[in-house]
């Protein structure tokens, strides 16, 4: 690399606090180009550099929204609202899984900053800087690049891996075409990289900086990773000759070294359960709206608007709260009901009574009593309040004569009583943009405000300490180490406000992920690496909760049928990779099964 573009520069100078460097730098160069040379002798210019580096990082966040579709309408999770966009069978070959929305892959995207991150390894170590930060700037650049791959071999399996900065010089493309390794040689090189993340890490910066990765992040990275990866080698097949796939004798020693990297941050001391609300809903929601590096957050991606926001809110807000798109996702029946009530009993939504009669609920929340609290936190449901109002949602009316009338869109009025909208303000209709199934999105959500289109700045979080706990949970499970495992499962219940439990199975722990890490993008990969995702996605048509209000009396039934626009979702075999792009480039490059 002879130049470094000031535009990465300035699109990124925000994610750490050293603009006022950043603004000296530039202030004695032409505001084009910045040469190599003082790329890496100048500390402000190589921050600027790690802050591109660190930008380009494939978190996968909250705020990510291509042609406003989002990975949990990929999962049991939700139903995407509208009618246009993305297929429910995931094909990959749109932009869906997309890093870089030009590109419309993540392959050709992540090689080029694999290259950039190369190059900074390349470069660093005659870098004009004291000798203490270049190896804090190295490790750094280990977790980046293992973050890289993570990325890679979670959705292609085994990729290429390219450790140096490979030069063109004309006609040597046949020297540059690199062989895919194994899928378990993959994974591998992803735990030595957090390896010597962790060993060149400090455990935590001070505020300017808090931003950037700790050893701690790299071992929830690690930990992250390495549960993966003893997943597939259990739960997946060998193909390829371990391109895709690992050898089933495998699995212990990753989970073994998922549970090592989890038990590290534990004892740690470090972190703990987010605790500051006596309340439990108010609690888990403002978890995730705490702008502080609070005592969960291991490592987050942070916002803060005009300079960068994103759009959650905008894309996410029910009909009567929306400014302009909003509706983007609607949860689905299957989700509401894996909420456990606070007994610990099923979270099955009560409809009709002993004798099969509907139940009819004084008032159209009643029907959520008692549920898990993370439930009120991450769902908006019929009833519920919301920003100084309350959201009103139904199917429809029953008239005096025990008629239903349905909505088919918003504007219909009620014929016995015209002042009422038949479908309410959020309604379910099958004619506009609302929920298919009877839910809204909460979580992340700004519980006050309208939010404009790119105007949210509530921070995600890619690692925290629940998912630390879980994932200690499933490996120690995993490893036949139930007793060790249950502690950690019951301490997140506990902070939940979830009756605790007496004893642990692998399906308590992925329970327990489901809810506790519901719309964190992260139910894709677990359903993938499980190997469970053609169960559950098998042209499987996802419910509805549909309520009803009694026109004479005001009170809500609730009826459970599909979601309203009639569409199942479907989950192929050969999805649990994606293909591999443009392998008629380099013919070196074996497709994956099934393309």
């Amino acid at each position: 690399m002879k130049s470094l573009k000031l535009l990465i520069i300035l699109a990124v100078s925000g994610l750490f606090s050293f603009t006022s460097c950043i603004n000296d730098f530039l202030d004695r160069k032409p505001l084009d180009v910045i040469s190599d040379d003082n790329v890496w002798s100048s500390e402000s210019a190589i921050q600027a550099y790690m802050a591109g580096m660190y930008e380009k990082v494939f978190v996968e966040p909250h705020g990510w929204l291509i042609n406003w579709g989002t990975q949990s309408h990929y999962t049991d999770e939700s139903m995407r609202s509208y009618s246009w966009g993305h297929p429910y069978t995931p094909t990959f070959s749109n932009s869906f899984m997309s890093n870089d929305q030009s590109d419309n892959n993540l392959w050709g995207s992540a090689y080029k900053d694999i290259r950039i991150v190369n190059e900074f390894f390349q470069k660093i170590p005659d870098a004009n800087i004291a000798e203490e930060l270049k190896t804090r700037y190295i490790a750094e650049g280990h977790f980046i690049r293992a973050f890289y791959y993570f990325s890679l071999v979670k959705r292609f399996g085994g990729v290429p891996l390219i450790k140096e900065v490979q030069e063109y010089t004309g006609g040597n493309i046949d020297e540059l075409k690199v062989a895919r390794n194994t899928e378990e040689e993959t994974w591998n090189f992803i735990a030595e990289e957090c390896d010597l993340a962790i060993a060149g890490l400090p455990e935590s910066y001070a505020a300017t900086d808090q931003f950037r990765a700790t050893k701690y992040a790299a071992a929830a990275l690690k930990s992250r990773a390495m549960l993966y990866a003893g997943s597939i080698s259990k739960y997946g097949n060998l193909q390829l000759n371990g391109l895709v796939g690992i050898p089933a004798d495998k699995a212990n020693s990753f989970f073994e070294k998922s549970m090592a990297a989890s038990e590290m941050i534990i004892q740690s001391g470090q972190f703990s359960l987010y605790e500051k609300n006596d309340d439990k809903a108010a609690n888990y929601q403002n978890l995730f709206l705490d702008k502080t590096l609070h005592e969960e957050a291991i490592y987050v991606k942070a916002y803060a608007v005009p300079d960068k926001g994103h759009n959650f809110d905008y894309a996410m807000a029910a009909p009567s709260f929306k400014i302009d798109w909003g509706t983007n996702t609607s949860p689905t029946l299957e989700l509401v009901e894996a909420y456990e009530y606070t007994d610990g009993t099923s979270g099955v939504l009560k409809t009709e009574d002993a004798s099969g009669n509907p139940i009819f609920y004084d008032n159209a929340d009643d029907i959520f009593k008692d549920k898990d609290p993370r439930f009120f936190a991450s769902v908006l449901y019929p009833n519920c309040p919301w920003q100084n109002n309350v959201l009103e949602i139904r199917r429809g009316i029953i008239g005096s004569d025990g008629v239903k009338v349905e909505a088919t869109a918003f504007a219909d009025k009620f014929p016995e009583d015209p002042s009422l909208t038949t479908s309410g303000k959020d309604g379910l209709v099958m004619q506009g943009d609302c929920s298919r199934t009877g839910f809204y999105i909460k979580k992340f959500m700004d519980p006050n405000n309208r939010v404009e289109q790119d105007r949210s700045e509530t921070n995600f979080m890619v690692f925290r300490y629940a998912e630390t706990l879980l994932n200690y949970a499933e490996a120690a499970v995993e490893l036949g180490k139930g007793s060790q495992a249950l502690p950690r499962l019951n301490e997140v219940r506990k902070r939940a406000g979830i009756k605790e439990k007496s004893g642990i199975t692998i399906e308590d722990v992925r329970h327990e992920r489901q809810v506790e890490l519901a719309f964190e993008n992260l139910r894709f990969w677990d359903l993938v690496r499980w190997r469970t995702a053609t169960k559950v996605m098998n042209n499987t048509m996802f419910s509805a909760l549909i309520p009803w209000m009694d026109y004479k009396t005001r009170k809500y039934t609730f009826e459970k049928g599909p979601n309203t626009m009639q569409l199942p979702k479907t989950f192929l075999d050969k999805n649990y990779y994606q293909p591999i792009p443009e392998v008629e480039k380099n013919d070196l490059l074996v497709q994956n099964p099934g393309f």
